[in-house]
């Protein structure tokens, strides 16, 4: 009798709680905080989120947790060392390389040595093979002196862009490193000694497009014959204060590719005359900037087969030519696309300033004191070649 009153209080209990939300939603309340408590250590993880199709439940055990502060700089994947060693500099970069084998196979990574600067440094010809062998595109060797501990052969690179000026290295090792380059687009050679047999290795490229030979010695009438007869891409050329003969001079006028741009023939002094002007200007059509500076023997002929022939020059520097009038330079305005003219120390202020009055505001007078063509490095560009940044 007493079990079945208790069974009917208990019932009659249960539906008075479920009429009564109050007490309902305490029950919930308290469900909720037991549940939770069971599954403190259950993590759910999915592949991304809202992704319920490949969920799973992981126990952590608290006791063989690790922490972020245990973690160690060897214990990271190698995309984020490969980051971390993206914005180190070159000599932070070896020294790292040489710790283990691990980080050694991590820094020889290809873009980490695409571009590359080694100016003013000393170092041997071993060090430079192995560098190319890291895949280097772009490598700035300005004022660099390259031992030759008796390296006979040097293999096969990548390189693109490669900038020698004022180098110091033996003909030999010049010529081994040009024989190593088929891609390159961009070379300086400025103020070295050269030969033919450099300049066989230069034609090699038949990609090349920038080519300065700035103040270079020993290029012969051969060596001319080789650039403008294999090189037919050319579209940026500097053979100034070359001391080319005028024979050389005249076979460059009447054989440079017709893709010619930009061309610096400057410092020629009595080789240069009206009639290879006559005869460059008829060929090279698509030319914008031309440099003449220092030749004695120009006159208003040059200028005069310029308007006829030039219809797209934009930039004329004819710095101490001292035959050219004042009425020829006038007509220059006539070009359409003619926006520089370069003439120092050839006018005084006066011809000066009624040749600016002439020209307006369209044409600028005396802008560029140094040419640019074809050169690496202008300006307060230290550390570039070509507009594109090297690795310091």
């Amino acid at each position: 009798m007493a079990t079945t009153k208790r069974k009917y209080t208990i019932i009659a209990q249960s539906e008075l709680d479920h009429e009564n939300p109050i007490n309902n939603e305490k029950k919930n309340q308290d469900h909720l905080k037991k549940s939770k408590e069971k599954n403190k250590s259950k993590i759910t993880l999915s592949r991304w989120p809202g992704d319920v199709s490949n969920t799973f439940q992981r126990y952590i055990n608290k006791n063989k947790l690790k922490t972020d502060s245990n973690l160690s700089f060897y214990q990271l994947p190698d995309e984020i060392i490969l980051t971390i060693l993206a914005y180190l500099n070159k000599a932070t970069l070896v020294a790292f390389i040489q710790t283990c084998r691990r980080y050694r196979a991590i820094g020889y990574y290809p873009p980490l040595w695409r571009r590359i600067d080694m100016s003013y440094k000393r170092v041997d010809s071993e060090q430079v093979n192995s560098l190319l062998q890291r895949g280097t595109i772009t490598l700035k060797m300005y004022q660099t002196t390259i031992e030759d501990p008796n390296l006979t052969y040097i293999e096969p690179s990548a390189l693109c862009h490669l900038d020698l000026t004022s180098a110091i290295l033996s003909p030999e090792l010049l010529i081994n490193l040009l024989n190593s380059c088929r891609s390159l687009r961009k070379l300086s050679l400025e103020s070295m000694p050269l030969n033919y047999k450099i300049i066989e290795k230069i034609v090699l490229n038949e990609q090349l497009d920038t080519l300065n030979l700035a103040m270079c010695t020993g290029l012969t009438l051969e060596c001319c014959q080789l650039i403008t007869n294999k090189l037919s891409l050319l579209r940026y050329l500097n053979i100034a204060w070359t001391e080319l003969t005028s024979e050389s001079i005249q076979h460059i006028c009447e054989t440079i590719p017709r893709c010619i741009e930009q061309l610096n023939i400057s410092g020629q002094r009595y080789n240069l005359t009206d009639d290879s002007i006559q005869l460059l200007v008829r060929r090279a059509l698509r030319l914008r900037v031309l440099d003449i500076s220092d030749s004695a023997l120009i006159t208003d002929q040059s200028i005069i087969s310029l308007r006829q022939h030039s219809r797209l020059l934009a930039h004329l520097s004819a710095s101490r030519c001292y035959l050219i009038t004042l009425s020829a330079l006038i007509t220059l305005k006539l070009l359409p696309a003619f926006t520089t003219l370069d003439m120092f120390g050839t006018l005084t202020q006066m011809p000066l300033q009624q040749l600016h009055n002439e020209f307006g505001t369209r044409i600028h007078l005396n802008m560029f004191p140094f040419s640019n063509i074809a050169r690496p490095t202008t300006g307060i560009q230290r550390t570039s070649i070509w507009g594109l940044r090297t690795r310091l």
